[in-house]
């Protein structure tokens, strides 16, 4: 998306770095991005958002229609495949959509980290990656950190290799990478398959007159003792977790065997070698492979041997590019949008989804299940409050198994209590977290089903973690979730509210909400399962909150802070609280304050306690004076110059951010959806119009 750039026009400006992905995904875009965007203040209109008119699309090569509604992704497998067998060139569909050609656009040094390598199996990955050298140069992770700079590397007797950077080609199931060394013309595709074997494919051509004699030596940190025609390592730890101070960590939980081998090579003190002949005008080619082999993933064995017994690389490489695409024709739906910038973001972010999977299957409690990682070149935990941003995209994917993986992995872990992140990570975001996690999950089952002993797991767990919540972030109302730290939130320095008259503990719209969600669907999934007593516990704890907000939460009056000034187009808002001198006292600073719409807090006109002063607040989004559709923001502007004051006077001793994040955009698109489903209203008349008939806790998703 183009945002172009506008420069500081005020005082009080924020720094906006955008990325095409929901937090915590992979730093490399796929497409074109923008960099250094900047926000002059409260009140700023954008306007629409374009496009960037160079975007390059790919098509799908089948017409979408009735016939192939359910099996669209199937349909275009087949297509793809048939043609790929032909021309290795013609790659399938959603490698031509989501390859990134050169270097990032905005990465003009070529920085390592942000040209990562797309390919990745399921637990083995590339969070870094050096070009300026062949093979698997960079930061390699099995789950996590084995802390190395180098999986393995290639050198030539004929020099150092140059890439040509504008020929690279990064795609989601491979990298083909364009060098020269001395008189030869090197071709490499490298990929990771997803049974953890890691396959260079190698192609030598001599442009001279004369023949080139060349040697190739392959060499691995991980792989230094030979045998037979292989470089073999033992119990390499996998994966070894190193707190960011370096002063915590969990001794690895497993551990693999390493074995490196390449076509015709012979292993000895120098690695893998091997002397080749390139003739003159002509090619030759070499493979190489190393496979991580874990007793707990039996195909991670199969497969290296299968590959190491490819003789040719084309065969390798069709091999790889039709078990990685097939992975899309059998797991997510085809989506079919008009506007094609809309579309290829949506299949990136299926990309994401998927990159940021670990499937490690590791013994323990930690990571036995299939998960998603936030941030895999990035926090690489399962942080809570991410895990049902991605779960909300998982329930989609026709194996429950990524978004069940997710679910029970925070309950397992969680040692009946409040969800918690993932031990197995220590210092990363170790602390509890704002989660709607059992709300996200109890709308998978309803897709993916699994029978009453699963459920009653999923209901124990969610019963747990509502009474764990309320017992842990504790204030002066039992039934009132209160934060001390704003990143538990998500928001880190975007929480305006807790930068109010310095730090404090503060009862919490969005923490609130997202615990009342979480007791209702708690208690629905006890009512399926006939479970009466069970469910009327929770569904009391729901009633409960949900009456403390509705009565300690709701301000009356458009003026929050006593200036004489509106700080709101409605007749009052939900706002925090914070704790002062041993009472609740309004915060009026706003962030997260629409969440009370979003998870169903806010009556709707059938249900008891409904009052349409509540939905005059909705007023407020929208309107770039509190908060634009276009940038996304958590905080309300308004609040933001407020803050920004407050320093200037010394009266905050935080500065804060204003992040423009997709994360809140998908807050915002919630608010939308609750406003046009459940509390429309207009502003001329402000008389509701309910268009929900079963209620909040039936209808919101």
């Amino acid at each position: 998306m183009k945002t172009g750039k506008t420069w500081l026009g005020k005082g009080a400006a924020a720094l906006i770095s955008v990325a095409l992905a929901s937090g915590g995904a992979a730093s490399a875009a796929l497409a074109n991005y923008t960099t250094g965007f900047e926000v002059p203040g409260a009140g700023h209109d954008f306007g629409t958002a374009t496009w960037d008119s160079g975007n390059k699309f790919a098509s799908e090569g089948v017409d979408f229609s009735s016939q192939t509604v359910g099996q669209m992704m199937k349909t275009i497998e087949n297509f793809d495949f048939e043609a790929f067998k032909k021309d290795h060139q013609d790659l399938p569909w959603l490698d031509s959509l989501l390859v990134n050609k050169g270097v990032i656009p905005d990465d003009i040094d070529d920085e390592g980290g942000a040209n990562t390598l797309f390919s990745r199996g399921s637990a083995l990955f590339m969070k870094t990656q050096d070009n300026t050298k062949l093979g698997f140069a960079g930061q390699v992770y099995y789950a996590d950190t084995l802390n190395q700079d180098v999986m393995y590397s290639v050198s030539l007797s004929t020099g150092d290799v140059r890439e040509d950077k504008n020929a690279r080609k990064n795609y989601p199931s491979h990298e083909d990478q364009t060098y020269t060394s001395g008189a030869l013309q090197v071709h490499q595709k490298k990929f990771i398959t997803y049974y953890n074997s890691a396959v260079t494919l190698l192609d030598f051509h001599n442009p001279t007159s004369g023949d080139v004699k060349l040697t190739i030596k392959v060499k691995s940190p991980f792989a230094a003792v030979a045998e037979g025609d292989e470089m073999v390592g033992k119990r390499v730890a996998a994966p070894l977790m190193i707190g960011t101070d370096g002063s915590k960590f969990v001794k690895a939980m497993s551990y693999v065997d390493v074995r490196l081998s390449g076509n015709g090579m012979k292993p000895g003190d120098q690695g893998l070698v091997k002397e080749i002949v390139v003739p003159a005008g002509g090619t030759a080619s070499q493979k190489i492979t190393m496979g991580w082999l874990a007793d707990e993933i039996p195909k991670s064995k199969t497969q290296y041997e299968e590959y190491k017994k490819i003789a040719g690389n084309g065969a390798a490489f069709e091999r790889q590019v039709k078990e990685y695409n097939q992975w899309w024709a059998e797991n997510i739906p085809y989506i079919d949008i008009p506007d094609e910038n809309v579309k290829k973001v949506l299949y990136y972010r299926w990309w994401c989804n998927r990159f940021n999977l670990l499937e490690a299957n590791i013994p323990g409690n930690d990571w036995q299940f299939p998960m998603n990682m936030e941030g895999v070149l990035g926090y690489n935990n399962g942080i809570t409050v991410s895990v049902p941003w991605a779960m909300q995209d998982l329930k989609w994917l026709r194996n429950p198994v990524y978004a069940y993986g997710t679910w029970l992995a925070q309950g397992e872990y969680s040692e009946n209590k409040n969800y918690k992140n993932n031990p197995g990570r220590p210092n990363i975001w170790t602390w509890d977290m704002m989660q709607n996690t059992s709300q996200v999950g109890w709308e998978a089952y309803k897709i993916y089903g699994g029978g009453n002993k699963l459920l009653k797991k999923f209901a124990d767990i969610s019963a747990n973690d509502v009474t764990g919540t309320l017992e842990h972030f504790k204030g002066t109302d039992p039934y009132l979730v209160y934060y001390n730290h704003a990143p538990i939130t998500g928001n880190d320095g975007d929480t305006v509210s807790m930068h109010w008259n310095g730090g404090g503990n503060y009862a919490r719209l969005d923490g609130t909400s997202t615990t009342y969600a979480n007791a209702v669907a708690a208690a629905e999934m006890y009512d399926e399962l006939g479970d009466s007593s069970a469910a009327n516990k929770e569904r009391y704890l729901a009633d409960n909150i949900r009456s403390h907000i509705l009565s300690e939460m709701w301000y009356d009056g458009a003026d929050f802070d006593g200036d004489g000034k509106a700080d709101t187009k409605g007749e009052g808002s939900f706002l925090h609280k914070k704790i002062v001198n041993g009472a609740d006292t309004f915060v009026p600073w706003r962030d997260n304050n629409m969440f009370v719409f979003n998870f169903g807090v806010v009556p709707t006109a059938k249900e008891n306690g409904y009052q349409s002063k509540y939905l005059t607040q909705l007023a407020d989004y929208g309107d770039p004076q509190y908060y634009p559709i276009f940038p996304f923001f958590t905080a309300d502007q308004h609040s933001i110059m407020k803050r920004v004051q407050a320093f200037v006077d010394g009266k905050t001793d935080a500065y804060g951010t204003d992040q423009f994040a997709w994360c809140n955009f998908g807050n915002y698109i919630n608010t939308i959806r609750a406003s046009l489903r459940y509390y429309l209203w207009t502003t001329s008349t402000r008389t509701p119009t309910k268009i929900c008939s079963t209620g909040a806790h039936g209808c919101i998703r």
